[in-house]
């Protein structure tokens, strides 16, 4: 704990050169505002792949080379090796494409895709995509591509041609050979064309670092608007898609955040009843967000709009801060008349639960950064430090702005005269309200919209008339609920809480649950795309597992083949799994049309020379590198891609765990099949990398937040004391993030945790409180009364601001922002209560001894002490 001298020498110190302080504070404010132009708000894919293995598999490898326990955690943790999914999708990605496939896909709506109309539209939108930037250009595929060949037989010779490429069918004679080429080559029907045959796709890679989302976005559009017509459909998706669509939102956001500023005014206007109580905490809230993105923008971070939500709400942040010292303040001021006296002691006393809340805030956001996933190390990095940078904002800056502003007039309740009737003219509004919401939800407004344009208004002027005595009542009810017996309730409540709670959290599973919609709605069009491509053909996710016969030309070996294909028929039968596709369906093709067409003929030939003759013949009448998506140029390594019709983890991990279960049981053969590449590599390691950062980030977070608060208190029994709501919170959020459907990815890994490591700030400012209210009291449940009249009013307060903060996302159309809007609000709002309403509870009962063996400056409460008593008195 640091010494109360040194505290008040630094405030004096504060007071004393208040100029001087100013001016170096406005200084670094104006280098990271410059800074700030700089940033760019920008989605980049690599942030997204995990940069190094887990602990966990680094030290599982470690044992399996035959070293002990001890020698294996120090190297686990400093050299972990790079993930091994994402090194395979490094090594070959040059080879075999990209794993950021976008899909365009054209639909008829009467007849199916083989007349010249459909298939010029298809032309049309294969040569567009070809001409976008960042395109991979030998993983453009589809019937109107010439990467897309039929092989056929004709007059004793081997004919490997395009399916209609360049000629574009213009009668229906020609649309009818195209049909025909369709169906009578393997592995076009189902992927390339859909099973029923109303639809086609064009799929496409794209380099991550290459990919321009606006000219995406534009060049797409402008292809629908182009395309769509009575009987003709475009639809769109693909990751590349996805993240497309997802900065659209952009300039929705900036309306967020204009509402929940205006909001936030509103409630500090309500709450101090003066412009200085709006302008003081807004200004706060403001320079930590200069300073913290600020120093994201030094470090050359870009803003990814999916972390949009954790700018804001640590804003509000600071907010609460703010409003903790400001409302301290006004009451030592009220208390002492002396405006430096009041600073003094107030901040004095709030210095060491600001600080504690600081650090413990910003160790938990930093800690974060353990995850080996780019995009959280950005964020936990500029988090934390937009934490600390509240030390600046409100603990230094604060009693300077404080010293030049008139203290406002003190204010009292309002009385009861006529609110009886105010009350009940407000409930009928509200209901009035309610009967217009239903209406205009009839009309189409989707209901979070309707509660925002109807119900917001009257419940603004509600609370502008009846919004102290709101304060003065939920404060009451909170001291009533741990009064006399109910403090039992109270901790049995937690305690069953404690026990039942983890029987839905613990069922959380990281990834995402359903294609897309983790951060779309189902109703959005990437979604619908998503669907009809896994609707209209064999499945649109791919498993890529990289076959490596260890020596060039390895692959043209008749054993080889004979393996790689025993591999990709085995894989069939994967969990999701619908087809596989390999080198192997050419090689029996070619076998078959060298032997006339006939079917028992369709297999790997046992004579090398038959086989080379095979590759020799594709080879010379096929154009450069159409062999590229299923072997590489040396002949050393082949592909083998399983079709899913979705991306669930589940899908992901057992098809992973199926394919490796195939080399376990068949080992010492000439091929070693690596583990995993394409779509499915990518998520699996992110999902990986996002499970296992998920536990250890709370377990770290707990450990440091809990040390923090054992160093701040000193005992044992105060850190466990606030450590039982946060854990209760986290478990509720967990819970409810099963209920709500709510994945965990690498998206919502950052939001979570954040909200695990700050909701400790309310119990610490409430603990403070009472141990100061004790020293001056002398009675505990007087002292933990009295500071719940008092502080916990402010955290009552800062709590709707943190609710306001984030719950306006919930208006957003970006569901993962809606939803993550939403977990905040309910993490907040448990930390809340929990620290209202638990942790007193909690001290009544166990009564500390820490607590009870402090030497005390009064043997009775002075005047201001007895509005814990008027509180619980009152109605």
């Amino acid at each position: 704990m640091i010494p109360q001298r040194w505290i008040e020498a630094y405030l004096r110190f504060l007071l004393r050169y208040r100029g001087s302080v100013t001016i170096a504070v406005v200084l670094l404010t104006a280098v990271f505002g410059f800074a700030l132009t700089k940033m760019r708000l920008h989605t980049d894919f690599f942030d997204f792949y995990p940069k190094f293995r887990t602990f966990t598999d680094a030290y599982s490898d470690c044992r399996q080379q035959g070293k002990g326990t001890v020698g294996c955690i120090l190297p686990s943790i400093v050299r972990p090796g790079p993930d091994p999914y994402i090194q395979i999708y490094t090594d070959f990605r040059r080879m075999f494409g990209s794993a950021n496939i976008l899909s365009v896909i054209l639909e008829v709506k009467n007849g199916d895709i083989y007349n010249p109309e459909t298939l010029q539209k298809l032309d049309r939108i294969t040569k567009r995509i070809v001409g976008l930037k960042g395109v991979v250009p030998y993983q453009i595929l589809s019937i109107a591509h010439p990467k897309v060949k039929s092989i056929t037989a004709r007059e004793g010779s081997l004919q490997i041609r395009e399916i209609f490429y360049p000629t574009v069918p213009k009668t229906q004679e020609e649309a009818d050979q195209v049909k025909f080429t369709v169906y009578s080559t393997k592995g076009v029907r189902g992927i390339f064309t859909a099973v029923d045959d109303t639809a086609a796709v064009v799929h496409a890679g794209f380099w991550e670092e290459a990919l321009d989302f606006r000219d995406l976005y534009k060049s797409l559009t402008d292809l629908k608007a182009e395309e769509d017509d009575a009987n003709h459909t475009v639809y769109i998706t693909g990751f590349p898609w996805l993240y497309t669509s997802v900065l659209q939102y952009s300039q929705q956001l900036l309306y967020v955040f204009a509402l929940t500023v205006l909001t936030l005014g509103f409630l500090l206007y309500t709450y101090f009843r003066t412009w200085t109580g709006i302008w003081v905490p807004i200004f706060s809230g403001v320079l930590s967000s200069v300073w913290g993105l600020g120093i994201a923008a030094v470090l050359g971070f870009n803003l990814d709009p999916l972390v949009l939500v954790i700018p804001i709400f640590l804003t509000a942040r600071a907010l609460s801060h703010s409003v903790q010292s400001m409302d301290r303040y006004h009451e030592e001021f009220y208390r002492l008349k002396d405006k430096h006296q009041a600073i003094i002691v107030s901040y004095s006393h709030l210095f060491q639960p600001a600080m504690s809340g600081i650090v413990t805030d910003g160790i938990g956001l930093l800690i974060v950064a353990v995850a080996p996933i780019p995009l959280i190390q950005k964020v936990s990095i500029f988090a934390s430090f937009w934490i600390v940078s509240i030390f600046i904002s409100v603990v230094t800056l604060h009693p300077i702005l404080l010293s030049y502003i008139d203290p406002p007039p003190q204010h009292t309740a309002p009385s009861d005269s006529g609110i009886g009737v105010n009350i009940w003219v407000g409930r009928a509004v509200l209901w009035a309200a309610v009967a217009i919401a239903v209406v205009l939800y009839k009309t189409g407004l989707t209901t979070s919209w309707v509660a925002f344009l109807v119900i917001t208004p009257v419940l603004a002027w509600y609370w502008l008339n009846f919004g102290e005595r709101a304060y003065t009542s939920w404060t009451r009810w909170t001291i009533i609920a741990t009064q006399g017996n109910r403090r039992w309730a109270v901790v049995a409540i937690t305690a069953a809480l404690f026990l039942l709670l983890p029987m839905w959290g613990w069922t959380l599973k990281v990834g995402d649950m359903s294609p897309g919609s983790a951060l779309l709605f189902a109703n959005h069009p990437y979604n619908v795309a998503w669907r009809k491509l896994n609707e209209k053909f064999l499945g649109a996710s791919q498993l890529i597992v990289i076959a490596d016969t260890k020596q060039p030309d390895g692959i043209k070996n008749a054993s080889t083949l004979a393996e790689i294909e025993e591999f990709s028929d085995y894989m069939q039968g994967a969990p999701g799994a619908s087809t596989s596709v390999t080198i192997i369906d050419i090689v029996k093709r070619l076998a078959q049309l060298y032997h006339d067409g006939d079917p028992k003929w369709g297999l790997i030939p046992d004579n090398p020379k038959e086989i080379g003759q095979l590759f020799y013949v594709f080879t010379s009448s096929a154009s450069a590198g159409d062999l590229d998506r299923f072997m590489d140029p040396s002949g050393r390594y082949g592909t083998v891609l399983t079709m899913f019709r979705g991306y669930s983890h589940d899908i992901i991990q057992q098809s992973i765990d199926y394919g490796k279960h195939f080399s376990e049981t068949h080992p010492g053969g000439q091929v070693e099949f690596k583990f995993a590449g394409g779509l499915f590599g990518i998520l699996a390691a992110v999902n990986e990398a996002v499970e296992h950062s998920y536990w250890t980030n709370l377990g770290l977070i707990f450990f440091m937040v809990a040390l923090c608060l054992y160093l701040t208190y000193g005992s044992l029994v105060a850190a466990l004391l606030l450590m039982i709501p946060v854990v209760l919170s986290q478990l509720a959020a967990e819970a409810m993030m099963v209920w709500l459907h709510i994945d965990m990815n690498v998206n919502s890994l950052p939001v979570a945790a954040a909200g695990a490591g700050v909701g400790v700030d309310y119990g610490i400012y409430h603990f403070s409180r009472m141990i100061d209210c004790y020293d001056e009291v002398g009675n505990l449940d007087e002292a933990v009364d009295y500071a719940t009249a008092t502080t916990g009013k402010a955290i009552i307060f800062t709590g709707t601001t943190m609710i306001a903060g984030t719950g306006f996302f919930y208006l957003s159309d970006l569901k993962f922002l809606a939803e993550m809007g939403l977990l905040l609000t309910l993490l907040m709002t448990f930390n809340k209560f929990g620290a209202l309403i638990v942790v007193p509870a909690l001290v009544k009962v166990i009564r500390p001894a820490f607590m009870l063996s402090r030497v005390t400056r009064a043997t009775h409460p002075p005047e201001a002490e007895l509005a814990a008593a008027k509180l619980t008195q009152h109605g």
